[in-house]
């Protein structure tokens, strides 16, 4: 009776442990945040869950690699999307798209001592990119980070592949009295 209890959990312990490795391998990425990754949302040192997913929306947050390294950033275009960025202001599809995430970084930044009077630099998709389209490539992001100063982003690798987007950052592990889902727009 003993022994066939102890098989049963056993087996009910391998199968919970199997469940969570499959889940890790083809759906949750953990991600601990760094210093240059937080933004209003997210602080140095949470972990993070990015879940893999078809759907990819603009303002969403995501996890995606470049050169084997891991990055955080904020998608501000998708497939067929024209943007430009001029004088603070983001047009995106030849309309103004306002970015109320940024409000409470861009005012910190705009009153501090380094500011340069803009919180994120004038851009094209043409000047992205090298090339003359004025439209995101069909399975590729434009991502941003929420802090603008630091241009590791599609400013710095060009648009990003889907291929390369690892997930959509939706959860918060850690910090225990932060546990749950993020608002993050």
């Amino acid at each position: 009776m003993v022994k066939r209890d102890l098989i049963r959990n056993l087996l009910i312990l391998g199968l919970v442990c199997l469940v969570l490795i499959l889940l890790r391998c083809f759906v949750f990425t953990p991600y601990r945040v760094r210093m240059v990754d937080a933004n209003s949302y997210l602080n140095q040192g949470d972990l993070v869950l990015a879940t893999r997913t078809d759907s990819v929306e603009r303002d969403d947050l995501v996890l995606y690699e470049v050169d084997g390294k891991d990055y955080t950033g904020r998608v501000i275009a998708k497939a067929k999307d024209s943007v430009t960025y001029m004088d603070d202001v983001l047009y995106l599809n030849n309309k103004i798209k306002t970015e109320g995430y940024l409000t409470g970084l861009k005012e910190r930044y705009l009153t501090s001592a380094d500011s340069s009077g803009y919180f994120t630099h004038d851009f094209t998709l043409q000047t992205l990119t090298e090339s003359e389209e004025n439209q995101v490539a069909t399975d590729s992001y434009l991502i941003l980070n929420d802090n603008r100063q630091d241009e590791n982003d599609s400013r710095k690798f060009g648009l990003i592949p889907s291929k390369q987007v690892k997930g959509v950052i939706a959860f918060r592990l850690l910090p225990l009295k932060k546990f749950g889902f993020l608002e993050t727009k």
